[in-house]
């Protein structure tokens, strides 16, 4: 199995959800920079993934905290890819999962769906298939 990403790890997803809807903390934008990092992305890429501008993506990173859109976003990205790393075992197989396309998606890739909410969701709900072993 792959190297654990921090930013990854339950213990770092559930701290920054609980502080973020208990708590109504917004999350550091250091964790955003972390992210972005250990996952390989570039800014573009980065600013694809969380559906905003590269411009809106540099305001955030050169904030303090996120805004709470963005929190919920990012919080729900790294859940993602949590649940990708886990179904894929290595951050490399999942993201070469998330750049092939899939009928289940009407062949589109699994990342060109993940700039909104609702996409993010049906490509969680694909991998949570295929790590239960569930073919589309």
């Amino acid at each position: 199995m792959g190297a654990a990403l921090p930013v990854l790890e339950k213990n770092t997803i559930y701290e920054l959800l609980n502080g973020f809807l208990y708590k109504n903390e917004h999350i550091p934008s250091a964790f955003l920079k972390k992210f972005i990092t250990s996952i390989g992305a570039s800014q573009n890429t980065a600013s694809r993934l969380l559906g905003i501008s590269a411009r809106t993506l540099q305001r955030e990173l050169a904030a303090t905290h996120l805004s709470q859109e963005l929190s919920d976003r990012f919080l729900q990205l790294i859940d993602l890819y949590k649940e990708g790393v886990e179904a894929f075992y290595t951050l490399e197989t999942f993201k070469k999962w998330l750049e092939t396309g899939k009928s289940v998606f009407q062949g589109k890739q699994p990342f060109d769906l993940m700039h909104t909410i609702t996409g993010i969701q049906q490509v969680k709900e694909e991998i949570i298939r295929t790590k239960l072993g569930i073919l589309s």
